[in-house]
């Protein structure tokens, strides 16, 4: 039998202190007797209504969309997600809903590519627009890095950091399978990049925090929970804020996040940043006709946003947004402004130009030809498709010999393709792609061997549902599996 839930009292008082009696009443209830909700958020490039990437789950869809987000479904009960070949591809990320209140951003990020658009909800049409830089600052697991990849402005470079490097495996993949080649994945301290003289149009913290929104998901998070680790998490908070907002451009936007629910994490955090640095705090809401006004979020001081187990289905969100000051020319003189997004843009010192390899005028080397000089070493990318070695062929020629049918006999060369490449959505067909069935597609992510008879010989990408999987290297008799072995299945199917 299941030990009885208790919260503690002090979190009892600061969940009153922060939105009355009445509510926390409600809320508590939630957390001590309600199910956790599940929820997964789907890719828009990837993801194929009503077609084999999504009949795993149909079973499961609950028919409801997550109010905040059109991207975001709601799910009866819980599949066994790793069985379904779609989400290795990267068709949808499973998020807890109350992380996507993200998708409110969109129409500001829109503005920041377009000021002359601004308070429209989209650019007028022929409004040229902008590509702006973002930093998802503190990005692991990848949930919320995943949901500005698909909704920013077209053209636009993000950043995807994590700090912790025992958690930056976890971003790479997930950034990897949602197939943006305008993402790049690096593990800095929020202080380097000011230091390097880094700046952004867009950043998102959400900051480490004592966790209270995780008490329904994760009852062991209770025993975690003390009012010194509230105060100790308030102060890093802080910190964190502080070192990066000079990496913040003037007229930019800084969002503030966390998974817990009193105020001193919270809409404190974010008055001390509009005294102390000026910020000027935005309404999410002014000129935004979404849903969302009707799910039960709740709106606290300087339009910040709480969204609470028991008032909306989820597990509860903090979110609030300020602009930095446009005359905010102080920072820029003190560090200086390197207008170079991609930290893997670097030369040749830094980066050895024979590793990345041309083989389509039209495609591959035009990621090249866009990788310019920037101060920060290579060593802090983890990832980074712009300077991934996608294809190892030293010219067209190899290119155009590289797979051959069983008719031809023709060698077989040995040049081989980088996995990444497979899942990415500027994959250029340099590669035969083989549709897999969703049994041969499983074996294939145990890294087991399938047959590819009546296929060409050599390298092959191999889909399901039309997304990339991955490469093997076809023999005829039998197949080389190219998944790299840490991503494989360990279940047993």
């Amino acid at each position: 039998m299941l030990a009885k839930m208790v919260l503690p009292e002090k979190f009892k008082e600061y969940l009153q202190e922060a939105i009355g009696l009445e509510k926390a009443s409600i809320v508590i209830s939630a957390i001590l007797s309600g199910e956790p909700e599940l929820s997964v958020r789907v890719n828009p490039r990837k993801w194929t209504r009503n077609g084999v990437v999504d009949a795993h789950l149909a079973k499961f869809i609950s028919g409801n969309s997550v109010p905040w987000c059109k991207d975001g479904l709601y799910l009866s009960e819980r599949p066994v997600f790793t069985l379904d070949p779609s989400i290795h591809a990267g068709a949808y990320y499973v998020q807890e809903p109350s992380s996507m209140i993200l998708a409110l951003l969109e129409p500001f990020l829109q503005e920041l590519s377009c000021p002359e658009s601004a308070h429209q909800l989209a650019p007028s049409a022929g409004t040229p627009s902008a590509s702006i830089k973002l930093l998802d600052l503190c990005a692991a697991p990848g949930g919320k890095s995943t949901h500005l990849a698909s909704i920013m402005p077209k053209g636009s470079k993000l950043t995807a950091n994590e700090v912790i490097r025992t958690r930056v495996g976890a971003l790479r993949e997930n950034i990897v399978k949602w197939g943006n080649p305008d993402v790049e994945v690096t593990s800095l301290d929020a202080a380097e990049f000011s230091r390097r003289g880094y700046s952004f149009d867009f950043i998102l913290v959400d900051a480490p925090c004592s966790g209270e929104g995780m008490f329904r998901k994760d009852p062991a998070a209770i025993k975690e929970w003390s009012a010194e680790a509230v105060k100790l998490s308030a102060s890093r908070q802080k910190r964190i804020l502080s070192d990066i907002w000079s990496s913040l451009s003037p007229g930019g936007l800084l969002a503030y996040s966390t998974c817990t629910m009193n105020r001193y994490e919270n809409e404190d955090n974010v008055a001390w940043l509009i005294e102390k640095f000026g910020a000027l705090p935005y309404d999410l809401f002014a000129d935004n006709n979404s849903d969302a006004k009707k799910a039960g979020i709740l709106f606290s001081e300087n339009f910040t946003l709480r969204l609470h187990p028991g008032l909306v289905k989820g597990e509860g969100l903090f979110f609030s947004i300020v602009r930095k000051p446009e005359d905010a020319e102080a920072d820029k003189q003190l560090f200086g402004r390197n207008t170079s997004h991609d930290f893997a843009q670097n030369n040749s010192g830094n980066f050895n130009q024979k590793q990345i390899k041309s083989s389509d005028p039209k495609s591959l080397s035009q990621k090249y030809s866009q990788i310019d000089n920037s101060k920060m070493s290579s060593k802090h990318i983890i990832h980074s498709e712009a300077a991934s070695e996608f294809i190892s062929k030293k010219n067209q020629r190899s290119f155009e010999t590289s797979f051959v049918t069983k008719k031809s006999k023709a060698p077989i060369l040995p040049e081989v393709p980088d996995h990444n490449y497979a899942l990415s959505l500027n994959y250029a067909g340099e590669w035969p792609s083989v549709e897999l069935s969703k049994e041969d597609a499983l074996t294939y992510l145990s890294r087991g061997t399938i047959k590819l008879e009546d296929q060409p010989l050599g390298y092959l990408r191999v889909t399901y549902g039309g997304l990339g999987l991955g490469f093997v290297k076809n023999l005829g008799s039998r197949t080389n599996n190219l998944l790299p072995m840490n991503l494989r299945i360990r279940m047993h199917i």
